[in-house]
């Protein structure tokens, strides 16, 4: 009697538990409403432009190597995992676009998803997923040659679910969303860094984070897509717009809108 009274308990607290996640989860993606219909009706850089001290988004000079996930709140150099999934020949080019840039530290954080993928396709049953992540982010630091910064725990999201509606695809290597209250949250996919094919690869895993249980999943449809936004610096043909549509053109989904925008002139004065 005792243990049917206390299962009933245990599976009316984790229904109550979802219900909360659900209620949190739908107020998350309603305060983001606004913006998010704004850039689909405007585009990417009206609304961009329209935001005042855009610049500071782009200050850059933290040169730190942390995860895509947009809780985490420093770095203007982004990777999944901060490239625990990045091996090989790309691995190699990722570790020497980044000394060549001048990275000084690396992160980890609290419950990363791509931890959990490298400690499932590696069989680290032994290890917790931040065990896995601070792990391999101390290894990337040896490659780099830099001290490894730390574990970050508080994230900014909620711990349950990722609230990310938007992919910000970074060619600049300066952008960082968290430094500007105005900007929607988003994971940030360093391509200023990556070979293309890598940048692909950490685009499509946004993506799978972002439709699965720990995302949005099935609200977004085609009216409500996921957005898809790369950010081009107009200075390095390597980086300019039209390379950045061609390469994300690969990206097929019609949950996803592809639309994005250009570093700020002034900016780029203020770089140069």
């Amino acid at each position: 009697m005792r243990e049917n009274l206390h299962l009933a308990r245990t599976i009316n607290f984790m229904h109550e538990h979802h219900e909360a996640i659900d209620m949190e989860k739908e107020a998350s993606w309603m305060r983001q409403e606004k913006d998010i219909q704004a850039i689909l009706e405007k585009g990417a850089e009206s609304f961009m432009f329209e935001i005042p001290n855009l610049e500071v988004a782009f200050e850059g000079g933290e040169q730190t190597l942390c995860c895509m996930d947009e809780g985490t709140p420093i770095g203007d150099m982004r990777s999944a995992g901060s490239g625990i999934l990045t091996e090989g020949e790309q691995r190699t080019a990722f570790v020497k676009a980044l000394k060549a840039a001048g990275v000084k530290e690396v992160t980890s954080h609290a419950g990363c998803g791509a931890a959990a993928l490298y400690r499932k396709r590696h069989g680290l049953d032994e290890m917790s997923v931040d065990e896995v992540a601070m792990d391999q982010a101390k290894r990337m630091a040896a490659e780099l040659g830099v001290p490894y910064k730390g574990h970050i725990m508080d994230l900014q999201r909620p711990a349950e679910f990722h609230h990310a509606r938007i992919v910000y695809v970074d060619a600049t290597g300066r952008f960082n969303p968290a430094r500007l209250k105005e900007l929607p949250p988003g994971f940030v996919v360093s391509r200023r860094y990556m070979t293309p094919e890598q940048a692909l690869e950490e685009v499509r895993i946004a993506m799978s984070i972002a439709f699965g249980d720990h995302g949005f999943g099935d609200k977004f449809f085609p009216r409500e897509p996921l957005l898809i936004v790369p950010i081009a610096d107009a200075t390095e043909p390597d980086f300019d717009m039209d390379v950045l549509l061609r390469e994300l053109a690969q990206v097929s989904d019609q949950r996803v809108k592809i639309d994005g925008f250009r570093m700020p002139q002034h900016t780029l004065a203020q770089a140069a």
